[in-house]
């Protein structure tokens, strides 16, 4: 078992046993102490710009310690010193799966697994954005084709776990998974290539989604045969989704649809899990919360997905750090406020911060 599959397996644990949550819960409590339990009082604000363009790229299970000053990671730090960048920035919980789920949506669903066969019934940003007739998209590296309705491909299709070969995870694709998308799913849907030649073309949708495939979002593949990046090779994963990133986003900010008022948003899932859990330190780092992460109600403590990078692009590139406290419901939060919408689920929420910080010379 690797270590990444050993460090799931213990977050399962702690998030499905009541009795061993309770436990760490307070363990983990103790230590954070209350600096990430206050409550962020939402001022008066001026609007967000109203964006043109959206991308937003989610990447895997690697956090600020793990990526930031990483030799392998050299095209990720020069956006971090370039381009917008928010130093306190934190996923919404564990494992990955809720954390898609929760940027579309403004809600987890109430789950912290990663099982592909689950569904959800919430509204969603696509539906807030044909209501107003705004395009959008969902680009999915290594699917097969826009209308696949498999968990992984390759391998089987149908299995809850991951073939050792699989590229595509319907688990990373939190459009397949919300019931009321189903309908229109294979006309939103496309493959990198086709979205490489839309940018080309000059024609891209509105709001935008990339998730790279196994291999190129720093996830890696299960150990078994044809594995090509497994998940015990982290530096490896992070210099495969380096140059990944190194090669689309240059495609996406020099094509034609971009201008002054587009916009990308780069970010991680969750943090990575650290060699060992039973450090309370390092319990500390991996639950860290953002301002809505889930809360067990008995020990009144955040479960958290741990800090990780937000990088943000903005029109002709503007270097603008920021310690704003925010998680990915500020994504959602900010791409609805831009474009006028009703704030979904957690969205919607006085703790939640809109990010201002980096549209202010806009």
């Amino acid at each position: 078992m690797s270590k990444w599959q050993s460090g799931k397996k213990a977050v399962r644990v702690i998030i499905g046993g009541a009795a061993a949550i309770a436990a760490v819960a307070v363990a983990v409590k103790m230590a954070i102490g209350p600096q990430f339990q206050r409550a962020i009082p939402q001022p008066s604000r001026p609007p967000v710009p109203n964006f043109s363009h959206v991308v937003v790229i989610m990447m895997e299970n690697h956090g600020d310690a793990a990526l930031l000053g990483n030799r392998a990671a050299p095209y990720i730090n020069q956006l971090v010193r370039r381009d917008g960048f928010d130093r306190n920035y934190f996923g919404v919980t564990h494992v990955s799966l809720p954390n898609y789920v929760a940027l579309l949506t403004g809600e987890t669903g109430h789950t912290h697994s990663d099982d592909p066969n689950q569904t959800f019934n919430q509204r969603s940003l696509p539906q807030q954005l044909t209501a107003v007739h705004k395009t959008w998209q969902a680009v999915m590296q290594s699917i097969p084709s826009s209308n696949f309705q498999g968990n992984w491909y390759p391998g089987n299709a149908q299995s809850t776990t991951p073939p050792s070969n699989a590229l595509y995870a319907k688990k990373h694709n939190p459009f397949a998974l919300l019931l009321p998308l189903r309908s229109s799913l294979a006309r939103h849907t496309v493959t990198l290539s086709r979205f490489q030649e839309e940018l080309q073309q000059g024609h891209v949708p509105q709001f935008v989604w990339i998730t790279p495939n196994l291999c190129d979002d720093m996830h890696g593949q299960q150990p078994g045969p044809k594995n090509s990046c497994p998940v015990s090779s982290s530096q490896h994963l992070v210099q495969s989704g380096d140059r990944f990133l190194a090669r689309l986003i240059p495609q996406i900010i020099h094509s034609k649809s971009w201008n002054r008022r587009s916009v990308l948003f780069l970010t991680w899932d969750e943090t990575n899990t650290p060699a060992n859990l039973l450090s309370v330190e390092n319990l500390r780092r991996y639950l860290a919360p953002g301002p809505a992460s889930p809360v067990v109600p008995w020990v009144h403590i955040a479960i958290g997905g741990g800090k990780i990078p937000l990088i943000v692009i903005v029109g002709q590139g503007e270097k603008i750090d920021t310690n704003l406290w925010a998680d990915h419901y500020s994504i959602l939060k900010t791409i609805e406020d831009s474009w006028h919408l009703r704030y979904l689920g957690h969205a919607n929420s006085a703790q939640v911060p809109v990010l201002l910080p980096f549209f202010k010379k806009q």
